[in-house]
């Protein structure tokens, strides 16, 4: 899946989950399958369409924003936007920072 971390006013970051045959230029417009928040976990996809380690994880990110809204979860994304209003670009695997046996980013099969 593609992930992306996105800072927000309200609610601090949010972390979004897109399908892997998302075309990046649509990634501003189009609803995630799911996202996480301080908020809550919102799941916009049938659920056997979401991978059960995606929303363990999102519920397990929205638990930690709820304790602690500031949490680092940069690391998660496998996109990030290009300055500020640029495209979004796939994260290096050099910069990935998933531990190797549980990562699950889009570049996981690359050498690290």
């Amino acid at each position: 899946m593609i992930v992306t971390v996105t800072h927000t006013i309200m609610d601090g970051a949010v972390v979004r989950w897109y399908r892997p045959d998302m075309p990046l230029d649509q990634l501003l417009t189009a609803r995630p399958a799911i996202s996480a928040s301080r908020e809550g976990v919102l799941v916009n996809a049938y659920l056997h369409e979401v991978p059960e380690f995606v929303l363990a994880l999102a519920q397990n990110i929205h638990a930690t924003f709820q304790r602690n809204p500031n949490a680092p979860v940069q690391h998660l994304a496998t996109h990030r936007r290009r300055g500020m209003f640029g495209p979004y670009e796939p994260v290096p695997a050099a910069t990935c920072k998933c531990p190797a046996e549980l990562c699950r980013c889009a570049h996981a099969e690359e050498p690290r």
